[in-house]
Formats: structure tokens, sequence, C-alpha cells
């Protein structure tokens, strides 16, 4: 009977024990449970996107490099202040957004900043080099996002304000390569626009291209930037009308 007792009370302390530690499991949520909740609760980079323009982020920075250019320091910082909160909402890479690229987002940060630094110090070449990379980039992320149907658009403004400005410099290489550029991308764009009403601004850029591979010296170069600039904004314009941009 003694053994019996003895059998029974051991089970029954088996069966308080196993209770006791099923009731602190459910009382206490493990850190698996909260991880979730925690990371909705500080961080969701979907609310970012959704208020992101590229749009007027790239129209910020326009207006901000024609401020330079005509040396209204004011301006441009005005300019690069509302870029500035504009791309608060910048997606984050990662899981929630796998299309958009972790060295993009670094470049961005790092000619944001290269821009920051040329304005204080009223820095014309730096804050124009720098404008310009971050308007490509910013093209860049729209077409990551699907935002920006033709990506040659944003890649032919970008190629042609960078040849301007390594014409200004004296960097017969860059210019080099940035023509080479210019030819890869009117491949992609000529069809597109020769197909509707640009076969005179099909033929206009033809021959630009042509004075650009007969040039050989940087003044050559500085004398055809304006035209090209003209023709540029000329092709942005025709796309505009059509509704795509």
């Amino acid at each position: 009977m003694r053994g019996r007792l003895m059998y029974l009370a051991a089970a029954g302390g088996c069966f308080l024990l196993v209770g006791v530690v099923l009731w602190h499991q459910f009382r206490t949520p493990s850190p698996r449970d909260e991880r979730p909740s925690l990371e909705a609760r500080i961080s969701d980079p979907r609310e970012g996107t959704l208020t992101f323009d590229g749009r007027r982020a790239l129209e910020e920075l326009e207006a901000l490099l024609d401020a330079v250019e005509e040396g209204d320091w004011a301006r441009a910082r005005a300019h690069f202040s509302e870029f500035e909160r504009i791309a608060r909402a910048l997606p984050s890479p990662g899981l929630t957004h796998p299309d958009v690229s972790f060295a993009l987002m670094d470049f961005f940060h790092l000619y944001r900043v290269q821009l920051e630094r040329a304005l204080s110090a009223e820095d014309p070449a730096g804050a124009i080099f720098a404008g310009n990379q971050l308007g490509d980039i910013v093209w860049d992320l729209r077409v990551q996002l699907g935002r920006a149907p033709l990506p040659e658009l944003g890649r032919l403004r970008y190629l042609e304000r960078d040849l301007r400005y390594w014409s200004e410099v004296g960097d017969e290489q860059m210019i080099r390569a940035r023509v080479r550029g210019l030819e890869r991308t009117w491949t992609s764009l000529r069809p597109v626009i020769a197909s509707g009403r640009g076969q005179a601004l099909v033929e206009r850029f033809d021959e630009l291209l042509e004075q650009l591979r007969a040039a050989h010296a940087v003044e050559e170069y500085r004398e055809i930037a304006p035209e090209l600039e003209e023709v540029v904004q000329q092709v942005e314009a025709h796309f505009s009308e059509r509704g795509v941009r």
C-alpha cells in the first residue's frame, strides 16, 4: 500500500511539473513570435514606395542643375531640400523590394552627399556631376520599380549631360565613351521615333552623331554640345506628347 501511494505521488508530481511548464510556455511569448510584429512596427518599406515620386525627384534635379548653371545657389539649395524631402520615401532594397539594387542605393547616397557638399562649397562642376549621376540613378530606380516605360529616354538625357560635363573638363577618353553610349542608346530609340512623326528629328540626331564621330578635339565636342542638348530636349518633348515618360 505504501509503495502504491509513493508511485501515485511521483506520478502526480510529474503531471504537476508538466502543467507548470506548459502554462509558462503559453504565458510567455517566444522571440520567434515577437519578431514579425516588431519588424512590421519599426519598418515597413512598402509604405515608402507608395509615396515616392520619381518624376518629381527628376524635376527637382533638373531645376537644381539649371539654377547651378545660372549661379543661383540659393535656388539650387531650395530645390535640393525639396529633392531630399521626396527621397525620404525611397524604397529599401531586400526581400520587400527584390528588384531594387543595393548597389544602386549605395551610389544614390554617395552622390547625394557629394551634391550637398558641392552646393555648400558653391562648386558648379561638382554639383553638375553629382546631380547628373543622381538623375541617372533615379531614372534607373523608376525602371526597377516598373514606373519608367522607356529606360533609354533617361539614359539619353544622362549621356548628353555627361558628355557636356566631360567636354568642359577636357577628358577625351570619357568623351569617346559617352559618344559610344549615345550611339547604342540611339540605336534602341531611333526605330520608335521613326515609326511616328519624328523622321525630321531622327535625321537631325543622326547628323549630330556623325559630327560627334568625326570630332577629334575637345573644342569640337564643346561646339556640338549645345545643339545636342536641344535635340535631346526635342526627343523628350516628342515622347511627352505621346504620353510616354
